[in-house]
């Protein structure tokens, strides 16, 4: 059986675990602040192709990162900016009124 020695972190020289990510051989970073992946092949200009992966951290955010474990700030920025301020109130869009749960006070009248 042969015993595939990981390659070191092109960051931090941290020892790499073997994951899979969209059917690829990667290794990711074991040390706890680092997030950076890697094909192993000691080019880093190789590791821009890895697929783009996203985590929720602990106050519930989705951080999104490119292949190589950089944060995409500007895809993160645009998918917070897509939940909004509305979530932090009840989640409903205020000009929604079908979302509204208001019971009807006054009968509805209909034209003859």
């Amino acid at each position: 059986m042969t015993s595939i020695t990981p390659p070191p972190c092109p960051d931090c020289s941290t020892v790499t675990e073997r994951i899979e990510a969209e059917g690829e051989e990667v290794w990711r970073c074991t040390a706890p602040d680092c997030t950076r992946r890697t094909y192993g092949t000691g080019d880093p200009d190789d590791d821009d192709y890895l697929p783009g992966y996203s985590e929720t951290d602990e106050n519930g955010a989705v951080i999104i990162f490119r292949g190589n474990g950089e944060v995409d700030i500007e895809a993160t920025a645009e998918l917070a900016a897509q939940d909004g301020p509305d979530d932090e109130d009840d989640g409903q869009d205020p000009d929604d009124e079908a979302g509204h749960a208001a019971p009807l006070t006054a009968p509805v009248r209909r034209s003859p």
